[in-house]
């Protein structure tokens, strides 16, 4: 059996149904300056979820910060802890962290900031050469066409660079 070939979503509507949201929060996510995928459709159903799966998660290390503090402070369920099992519990937890981080690096999901940077400065270096490229290419295909035509050719053209974008 062959691979299956993703499915793309040609409205809000149908994005929502295939990752299993809201309408109106997938509209959200529209709007967001982090949202990677253009704002016109079609858009590939495993990416979004993929994307909403890293980038959508409250960060569960916030639960591990506030036990640190409190542990720090001796508040809450803490007060009145000794000294010793105060620095017990506080290098368990930042054992947790530590454990945490190292499985997401593992897992490829934590990479350096400055790599992350560079890529995406080569994105959009790419993408604006594809941009600034695109009047000298197309020129020659919508000499003589209707508005209609040309609308339509430098809309695919378009499409294509915001997808080949979005693959990274």
């Amino acid at each position: 059996m062959g691979v299956l070939p993703p499915m793309h979503a040609k409205s809000i509507r149908r994005l929502a149904a295939g990752v299993g949201r809201a309408e109106s929060t997938v509209r959200k996510w529209l709007e967001r300056e982090d949202w990677p995928f253009g704002l016109a459709p079609p858009w590939r159903i495993d990416q979004v979820k993929a994307w909403a799966e890293i980038h959508l998660r409250p960060d569960p290390t916030i639960a591990y910060r506030k036990k640190a503090a409190a542990v720090e402070a001796g508040t809450g369920e803490f007060a009145g802890m000794g000294p010793l099992n105060k620095a017990r519990l506080q290098a368990i937890i930042e054992r947790a962290l530590l454990l945490r981080h190292r499985r997401l690096v593992e897992e490829g999901k934590v990479h350096d900031a400055e790599t992350c940077q560079q890529r995406r400065q080569r994105q959009i270096h790419d993408v604006k050469s594809a941009l600034l490229g695109l009047p000298r290419s197309v020129a020659p295909l919508v000499a003589g066409r209707d508005a209609e035509e040309v609308e339509r050719i430098l809309s695919d053209r378009i499409n294509n660079i915001c997808e080949e974008f979005a693959r990274g």
